[in-house]
């Protein structure tokens, strides 16, 4: 292999392998307000929040629980 080859080899590999993983700390959302000019809010992330609790029985609305239309009315 010619050394003009393993230069151009080296020179892809940045595009082979990809950007690296990077922890994202905010989201970057672009707003159009209508009037021609784009802005852009940066809306943070917390990892520390805890996830809701699951969803009772009780309070939910499923299939189950609910009163059945009775047809022969």
């Amino acid at each position: 292999m010619n050394r003009d080859a393993l230069l151009a080899l080296f020179a892809l590999l940045p595009v082979a392998l990809g950007p690296l993983p990077v922890e994202a700390r905010s989201i970057t959302a672009f707003i159009c307000s209508g009037d021609g000019i784009s802005r852009s809010i940066e809306i943070p992330i917390d990892d520390q929040t805890p996830a809701p609790p699951p969803c009772s029985a009780k309070g939910c609305h499923a299939g189950s629980c609910r009163k059945r239309f009775d047809l022969s009315q």
